[in-house]
């Protein structure tokens, strides 16, 4: 292939892999899964339902047709046949239809309500798997240069063994370490790529290979959070409720609440018979009604004693999960500072004192090993970390 041939395959190869990749921010992902969120399209279309139904439940009653036919047998006139039809229809009275209506709206906004909490536990879970994909990756890197380092101190001991300035022991010893760490590598880029598609299929964004998440916008480790307005989900939800049994004890206060109006005609062999009636239920001779207005209240009150008590549990949890998250932090701060004096101060130190030969190649490696415990400490309390913070934005009900 001539020169021209290849420059030109290889500015083609390069733009392909530059167009097909693509960097992804957390905003992109929450914007990307409530498109394709669907739960989200179930709780819209369980509130349209509610709000079908309640109509059809509250909705008139249609017209009754009345029709009926006989033969009449008359001792001194001739026989025939008589008929009857007729219409009805029942009539509520006042506000009674629109009291029903609002009672089912406010239960259904309710739910609809509460169903948001389900949304939001999805989004912060989205969050968090983000914030611990970052976490992969950036504990990916520092193996990556640790492996690359370490690469560099095995290529400078295998010539001092071919030189024989080292022994055999020695070079196999930091062999064994080398596959070790490469071991450690792979493990940790298979475990980066598996969170990232992971993210990627729970958001529906595009899971190319080559798409890459920003982790730019992670959140900052922090030992206090300021949360807004706590629970404000299910406070708006139990008003709702409260509101519904409100209006259930307004509808059943009622002494009229309707009434039935029929019309009949009627042909009894030479006689046409023209009725019209009309029907009133006397609430007052029955107890139905003073007791669906005590259903009512005792429903008020149970509604305010549950929540009462979930709001107690609640502020309980949310004070587990603050001090939770400030000892994380402080614990996080703590081994971070305890990281970089060892790996900054100390491991420096003990390398030159074995690239003097003051030290053995164990020493050095129990060194690097315990540098290695303590990364894996660090991210493993990071990890925690953004899994308490998310869950504590969940419990308290706030978006960030």
């Amino acid at each position: 292939m001539k020169p021209l041939a290849i420059y030109l395959a290889f500015v083609f190869i390069m733009t392909t892999t530059m167009t097909n990749a693509s960097t992804v921010t957390l905003k992109t992902l929450l914007q990307t899964a409530k498109r394709h969120n669907a739960l989200s399209k179930s709780l819209d279309q369980r509130a349209l339902a509610a709000t079908a139904q309640s109509l059809a439940d509250t909705a008139s009653d249609p017209l009754t047709l009345n029709a009926d036919t006989a033969k009449a047998v008359p001792n001194s006139t001739p026989s025939g046949y008589e008929y009857t039809i007729g219409l009805s229809k029942n009539i509520k009275l006042g506000t009674i239809q629109t009291q029903e209506r609002q009672i089912a709206q406010l239960q259904s906004q309710a739910s609809r309500i509460e169903g948001e909490k389900s949304v939001l536990s999805f989004r912060n879970t989205l969050k968090n798997l983000y914030h611990q994909h970052c976490l992969d990756r950036e504990k990916y890197s520092i193996i990556k240069q640790s492996y690359r380092d370490f690469l560099t101190l095995y290529k400078k001991k295998k010539k001092a063994y071919q030189y024989h300035e080292i022994s055999k022991t020695e070079l196999m010893q930091l062999a064994s370490e080398k596959r070790k760490l490469f071991a450690q590598l792979e493990q940790n880029k298979m475990l980066s790529n598996i969170s990232k598609q992971k993210v990627l299929m729970l958001s529906g964004a595009n899971s190319n290979i080559k798409t890459k998440l920003s982790c730019r916008d992670t959140y900052p480790i922090r030992s206090h959070i300021r949360l807004g307005n706590t629970f404000g989900l299910s406070k708006r939800a139990k008003q709702k409720r409260v509101q519904s049994t409100q209006k259930m004890i307004k509808r059943y206060s009622h002494s009229l609440e309707s009434f039935s109006i029929n019309g009949q005609y009627g042909k009894e062999l030479d006689v046409d018979r023209y009725t019209i009636g009309v029907s009133i239920p006397l609430n007052f001779s029955s107890s139905k009604n003073e007791h669906a207005r005590a259903a009512a209240m005792h429903k008020a009150s149970s509604i305010e004693y549950a929540y009462a008590q979930t709001m107690k549990e609640k502020k309980a949890l949310l004070f587990e999960l603050k001090a939770q998250l400030k000892s994380q932090a402080s614990m996080i701060k703590t081994l971070s500072q305890n990281y970089k004096a060892y790996k900054n101060k100390l491991l420096p130190l003990i390398k030159k004192s074995y690239d003097l030969g003051e030290s053995s190649v164990i020493e050095y490696l129990l060194n690097r090993q315990k540098l290695y415990a303590l990364n894996q400490e660090i991210y493993a309390n990071k990890k925690a970390y953004y899994t308490t913070l998310f869950n504590l934005y969940t419990l308290s009900e706030n978006k960030d």
